[in-house]
């Protein structure tokens, strides 16, 4: 297994995986060798096999799993609140939504919908004359190999010590990242 550890390693094994494991078993096989076979991490495979010969069955017992604290409309109403105010925090969707649950189930729910909290884009609006003004300015520096040697290119990184550091998060699904929906606009330049 690598070194970084792969999240299907730790998923939940499928009823026709659990009936693998125990036919593999039955016949023999090793339980690294079954780790190795379905791809999943060997404890899995120890405990699938446990329960089967604990309790001769693999399936789950019914009400084993934790109950839902939200309905499925409720969770409709915090995606929807969250894709028309995108700007608005976990709390303030859990208060809109009128619903007695903690931060986390809502931030659960909405990362089940693929609407995470990330940083917007911050861009400088720029007129066709701005844009045509840069690319001749990249264009004429193309070929300062030398000069672009001298330069040296830093990060800046922000320390925070207390509870927020005041930024404003945007909820955006996978591959928004550029739309202008996202993007805040820059109007202050630095030197």
């Amino acid at each position: 297994m690598p070194l970084r550890r792969r999240r299907s390693h730790y998923q939940e094994l499928s009823e026709f995986e659990q009936d693998h494991v125990v036919g593999l078993r039955e016949g023999g096989f090793s339980f690294c060798d079954i780790a190795e076979i379905l791809g999943r991490n060997v404890f899995t495979v120890y405990d699938c096999w446990h329960k089967w010969s604990r309790e001769g069955t693999v399936s789950r017992r019914p009400g084993s799993r934790w109950a839902r604290v939200t309905t499925e409309r409720k969770d409709r109403c915090a995606r929807r609140m969250s894709v028309t105010h995108r700007i608005a925090s976990a709390v303030e969707i859990r208060a809109a939504v009128g619903t007695t649950v903690t931060q986390r189930n809502v931030k659960n729910r909405l990362h089940q919908a693929q609407l995470r909290a990330r940083r917007p884009v911050t861009c400088i609006p720029l007129t066709p004359n701005h844009c045509r003004l840069r690319r001749e300015w990249c264009q004429a520096r193309a070929h300062w190999w030398t000069e672009w040697r001298s330069v040296v290119f830093s990060e800046e990184s922000r320390f925070c010590l207390g509870a927020s550091d005041g930024r404003v998060l945007v909820r955006r699904g996978t591959g928004e990242r550029l739309q202008p929906t996202y993007m805040w606009p820059r109007l202050i330049t630095t030197p």
